[in-house]
């Protein structure tokens, strides 16, 4: 590992998350076999994707961007990880608008 003082570089940060992966694989392994895969990148994804919205002070296409994705990608899986609200449904065109409550 580089020296405290360094940042560390892609080949340290990948021996870490390798040495990381035996053992979050037994534990999704003891979770639930067959999702190990998908809840894996999920683990990554999340913290990912949130890291990247809050440099970009929660600008989703400037976030996308940052990650090299299309930003209805990075919307999408941000609905999927439960870091954005699910998208409330359309109405159709020419409908009017609902009256608040009073």
């Amino acid at each position: 590992m580089a020296p405290s003082s360094e940042r560390p570089g892609p080949a340290d940060l990948a021996g870490v998350i390798a040495a990381a992966v035996p053992a979050l694989v037994e534990q999704l392994l003891a979770a639930g076999p067959g999702r190990v895969h998908r809840q894996a990148l999920a683990v990554l994804e999340r913290p990912l994707l949130a890291h990247a919205l809050a440099l970009t002070g929660g600008n989703q296409l400037v976030a996308a961007r940052l990650l090299g994705l299309n930003r209805n990608t990075l919307r999408k899986r941000c609905r999927e990880l439960g870091l954005l609200a699910a998208r409330a449904p359309r109405r159709p065109r020419g409908a009017a608008a609902p009256l608040p409550a009073p």
